[in-house]
């Protein structure tokens, strides 16, 4: 019954690209290329209840990361291609969105679910590849098309090692080889010839993940769509987090793979921050916070802390795919907002009170759950809590800074109470579904300090003009310049589309 299961989920988002590419009118093609992907939800929610449930056999054809993975790629699908039959309805491109839609979910689906190199390599250049198709939907627009150059670019020159290694592989082992053997593949390879494998592997999750240096092809992608902009930062985007897992066998063994991730996710987590910081629209903060977000996943997995990396994939893309539907209320919301009068600025007195206050909430919390919830997690997913523990302060101590009363301190209790509790009790379920492989050389923890201390730095800068003025500006510049994508003008020229900077802003 799972295999059955698990087969129409699979196969219902090419019945539904096949469906909006045949039907006529194009509004009727895509309504039923939703109702597909509804349907394979079901699916892919019942095999999940009958393996949890224990109906299934243990050896059955996915594990508990492909059950999760498989609902969260076709239930977002869904609920895009949904909100898309409104949002596109009457446009010129509504089938080219369903069509491609269909295929990248059906790629995605395929891809979380393999269980074999070749067939998971498969899947990850065939989604890479209609990613870049459903990239194009407006390729009428220079913009849309130099988004869709750089990202055809950063996939082909970042895929190509992950191929490479493939290939390799499937030699070593006289065939297909699956994901779970991996570990008796490497050993039998030389050391070196594994860590450099490894370090392919590494190469392909983070181009598909928007991580430096693979970072510039994110941001040209704006152009697209929301439903086109939903559908990559809640699910494609994450997929590099995926491939690591799902190679860990090979990667977790080799100490500068690991390191490499790691450098790789901090460094894009800090500059994310710093160019969304000067972001004046909402896609554009959205674009780069996805990118931060991403380094925080990468670190994670870096570290070792596969179950947290998970848990951070699922709930990002639930989260992310939520703003950007609701982006044009956001900018409603942002527009009155600016018509409010400007508060006034808080005493010193009641700042160190706001950050003593919200750092003795988010500590106490992270301790009681400790003991309480989850007294076995493991020590690096106490880093990574400790290290997230240091945002949580920041936004409430940001909070009570503007409004400082009994009620907001009370609220903020809650808050954080409820938040901090339900995070660790679901990092702790998901450490049970996926195991730490054994023999992962990962770097130490206390690396999160270096991050967490630059986070820090530009939190004060953007909040106190006092703090480091000359650096403050010099950061601010190039932040500024970092985030400008370069337009093409129709006629083939590229100019820099710069923000214009008024003598108020210079200053």
């Amino acid at each position: 019954m799972e295999l059955v299961l698990i087969v129409v989920a699979l196969a219902t988002p090419w019945v539904g690209a096949i469906l909006a590419a045949a039907l006529r009118p194009a509004d009727l093609g895509a309504r039923a290329a939703a109702w597909a992907a509804g349907v394979g939800t079901l699916a892919a929610v019942a095999a999940g209840l009958a393996a949890a449930l224990g109906l299934t056999s243990p050896a059955g054809p996915a594990d508990a990361l492909a059950h999760v993975m498989l609902i969260l790629v076709l239930g977002l699908s869904a609920l895009i291609q949904a909100y898309a039959l409104r949002f596109l309805r009457g446009d010129l491109r509504q089938r080219w969105f369903a069509v491609w839609a269909g295929a990248l979910t059906g790629s995605t689906a395929v891809l979380v679910t393999a269980q074999t190199v070749v067939v998971f390599t498969l899947a990850w250049v065939a989604a890479g590849i209609t990613l870049v198709l459903l990239l194009a939907t407006y390729r009428s627009l220079p913009q849309a098309r130099q988004g869709v150059r750089r990202a055809a670019w950063s996939f082909a020159i970042a895929d190509a090692p992950l191929v490479i290694a493939a290939v390799v592989l499937v030699i070593a082992a006289g065939g297909d080889a699956r994901l779970d053997d991996l570990a008796t593949v490497a050993a039998a390879l030389p050391d070196a010839t594994a860590v450099i494998l490894a370090l392919l592997v590494v190469v392909a999750a983070l181009g598909r993940s928007a991580q430096m240096p693979f970072h510039r092809w994110l941001p040209a992608t704006l152009s697209a769509p929301t439903p086109v902009s939903a559908l990559l930062h809640a699910g494609v985007v994450n997929a590099g987090a995926t491939l690591l897992i799902r190679f860990s066998p090979l990667v977790a063994p080799a100490a500068v793979a690991m390191a490499v991730v790691f450098v790789a996710g901090a460094a894009t987590l800090v500059y994310a921050t710093v160019v969304r910081l000067v972001k004046t629209d909402v896609k554009g903060r959205l674009v780069h916070s996805t990118a931060g977000q991403m380094g925080f996943m990468m670190m994670a997995v870096g570290l070792g802390a596969f179950a947290a990396a998970v848990f951070h994939l699922v709930a990002h893309g639930l989260y992310k795919s939520t703003l950007f539907l609701s982006a044009g209320t956001g900018v409603a919301a942002g527009a009155e907002k600016r018509a409010w009068p400007a508060p006034s600025p808080a005493s010193a007195k009641t700042t160190t009170a706001a950050v003593l206050i919200g750092s003795a909430l988010t500590i106490g919390v992270l301790v009681a759950g400790k003991a309480l919830i989850a007294p076995a997690t493991t020590p690096v997913s106490l880093a990574l809590l400790a290290f997230l523990a240091c945002t949580a302060i920041v936004a409430v101590a940001a909070g009570l800074r503007r409004r400082m009363s009994l009620r907001t301190v009370a609220a903020a209790a809650v808050v954080v109470a409820a938040l901090g509790l339900s995070y660790i009790a679901a990092v702790g379920w998901f450490e049970q579904l996926i195991p730490t492989p054994s023999g992962t050389q990962a770097p130490s923890p206390w690396l999160l300090v270096i991050p967490a201390v630059l986070l820090i730095a530009i939190e004060l800068m953007s909040r106190s003009p006092r703090f480091a003025p000359a650096l403050s500006s010099a950061v601010y510049a190039r932040a500024l310049a970092a985030s400008t994508v370069p337009t093409p003008d129709p006629g083939g020229a590229t100019r820099p589309r710069t923000p214009p900077l008024t003598k108020e802003v210079a200053r």
